[in-house]
Formats: C-alpha cells, structure tokens, sequence
C-alpha cells in the first residue's frame, strides 16, 4: 500500500514540477563550493532529490520525505567524516532498506524511499555536493526547532 501511495505522489511531484520550477532553490556558491557546482552536483540535486526532499515545501503538511536538511544532519551525527558520511549515504540510496535507514520516523510516515535511477558517477557528485555545501532548511523546519527550543529567532 505505501509503495503505491509513494508511486502516485512522485507521479503527483514530476506534475508540480512546473510550477516550482518558478521558485527554484538556489544555494550562494562560495570559493569551498566551486568544485562541486563545476562537477554539476547542484543541478542533480535539484533533479533527481529536490522532488520529494524540497526545501521550498510550505508546510510539514505537503512533504513526501523528510528534509534533505534533517537527512544531511542525521547521516552528519553518525557519520561525521567525508569518507564515511559519503559511503554510508551512496550505501543506502542504491539500496534502500530499513536496516541501513538512520531516520525509522520517516518510514514510518512515508514508507521506504524507492532506488532512485541514477548512475553511480551522479550519485557521487550529488552525495559530495550534499557534504561539502550547506543544504537549505525549509522556513517551516525552521519554526518548529524554533518553537520546540522556546526561540524566536531562526537558528543558524
């Protein structure tokens, strides 16, 4: 049943795809993020991850995967090495299963993110990018750390 709803909402997501194509999600690229822009790890991002871990999301409400924010922080903890981090991530993206999975919350929520259909060379430059740059957290994620904290102004 998950399988089917999660099929019919990526379908759902390829249909808004248009209209968020209006506010793309852009990332400052400093000195550090040269590299990784050159090798094209934004734009894969954008294509093959932004369209169900979208940092444009209005609302917990409208998301159909976590934050790709909180999926950087999670893997960050466990995995706090390049090295690791990028084995761990790329590990679990070809193969997605619950036993590898860092975030069971999710699962729960949405179920088991499909394998994505991605060379493993663009899924080292995606991986990298994610590691290497910092990855926009939604306005919303924002003000539900800040209300779980007690603060009123954005964390940085």
């Amino acid at each position: 049943m998950n399988q089917i709803l999660l099929t019919v909402l990526i379908f759902l997501s390829f249909s808004w795809r248009a209209e968020e194509k209006k506010h793309q999600v852009t990332v400052q690229p400093t000195i550090s993020q040269g590299l990784a822009l050159q090798e094209g790890g934004l734009v894969l991002l954008e294509k093959h991850c932004y369209t169900c871990h979208n940092p444009k999301s209005k609302s917990h409400d409208e998301i159909i995967a976590p934050p790709l924010w909180g999926v950087k922080n999670h893997y960050l903890k466990a995995y706090p090495e390049k090295e690791s981090f990028t084995k761990a991530v790329t590990n679990f993206v070809q193969n997605p299963n619950e036993e590898k999975a860092l975030m069971k919350g999710p699962i729960k929520r949405f179920g088991l993110m499909p394998k994505p259909m991605i060379s493993d060379s663009d899924l080292e430059k995606i991986v990298n990018f994610i590691y290497e740059n910092e990855i926009e957290n939604p306005a919303w994620h924002i003000e539900k750390d800040n209300h779980k904290n007690g603060s009123e102004s954005p964390r940085e």
